[in-house]
């Protein structure tokens, strides 16, 4: 309430109800609540009054520096247009947008997390997402496999995540009976089914599920690159898990799914990369890149 009065510097008791969806009577015991934890809102009757904060009492003090607030502008304005009208998050907006309105150099950070190829989808889904998090609600959708492969998916919904350049939706699905990720790009048809219990686990324990999940499916894999390559191989891997040879040429170890994706995934460093170990995934991508070939033998 106190960050809706100075962020419009003149607000209604019926607009306050309104927003908090309270009766008249609430705001009035709130405002008092208020002049007695020394907080100075006044109020002025009659048409064109209301509720105010007096001159020289500094509510930005109360939660953020403007310095502060700057960094983080460029994020909120970007979620506020994606998750539309969460409260929660419209709140917290609210509050940094409260310190930020005078804030000079606006434009220091231009930060764009929607995708490219389903800009419109995107706000779509989070919205509906996050109201099924909220209301304990199913998600029920299409999801496309790494194989290409479709299946409707029935899932009790966790968390919205942002990492790698892609959102997912975290949750536990019916469809696997475990805890899965699920990226946006491959979600289609996505709806709010029926009203589920939430399981008694923390967000803690299903990231050991996720972390005991990778280990099981991946294989540890020895790369070589070139001279060439070397140097920008730190936009794809850990530093730590890059050894410079003594011919000038880098070693990188690394766990990987063993699918598909992972033959695709080393073709795409071209003649830079070579498959050192295990050898039988050296087998395997030469097989690979023999089906690749037969359109191209005729």
């Amino acid at each position: 309430m106190l960050l809706i009065i100075s962020k419009k510097g003149m607000v209604t008791g019926k607009e306050l109800a309104e927003h908090f969806e309270v009766s008249i009577r609430t705001i009035y015991r709130d405002i008092e609540k208020l002049g007695e934890a020394g907080i100075p809102v006044a109020s002025i009757g009659g048409k064109g009054g209301g509720y105010y904060i007096m001159e020289n009492y500094n509510v930005d003090n109360l939660f953020l520096k403007r310095d502060e607030a700057s960094t983080f502008m460029a994020i909120m304005n970007n979620l506020n247009f994606l998750f539309g009208k969460n409260t929660q998050f419209n709140d917290m907006v609210l509050k940094i947008e409260n310190t930020y309105t005078q804030e000079k150099n606006t434009d220091k950070l231009n930060i764009n997390m929607s995708h490219f190829s389903m800009e419109s989808e995107l706000k779509e889904y989070l919205f509906l997402m996050n109201q099924a998090i909220e209301e304990n609600k199913l998600m029920v959708f299409d999801y496309c496999n790494r194989q290409m492969e479709y299946s409707e998916r029935i899932v009790e919904p966790l968390q919205i995540t942002f990492s790698a350049g892609h959102w997912h939706l975290v949750g536990f699905c019916r469809y696997r009976n475990d805890y899965r990720k699920f990226k946006l790009v491959r979600i289609r048809n996505l709806k709010m089914g029926d009203s589920f219990e939430k399981r008694d686990i923390s967000k803690g324990e299903i990231e050991e599920i996720f972390k005991e999940s990778i280990r099981k499916s991946s294989i540890r894999v020895s790369l070589k690159f070139s001279n060439r390559m070397g140097k920008g191989l730190t936009e794809y891997f850990q530093e730590a898990d890059i050894h410079q040879t003594e011919d000038n040429q880098y070693i990188v170890v690394d766990h990987f799914p063993h699918d598909e994706g992972l033959l695709k995934y080393i073709l795409s460093f071209g003649k830079e990369c070579e498959i050192v170990e295990p050898l039988y995934l050296r087998d395997e991508l030469k097989e690979y890149i023999k089906k690749l070939l037969l359109p191209y033998n005729g």
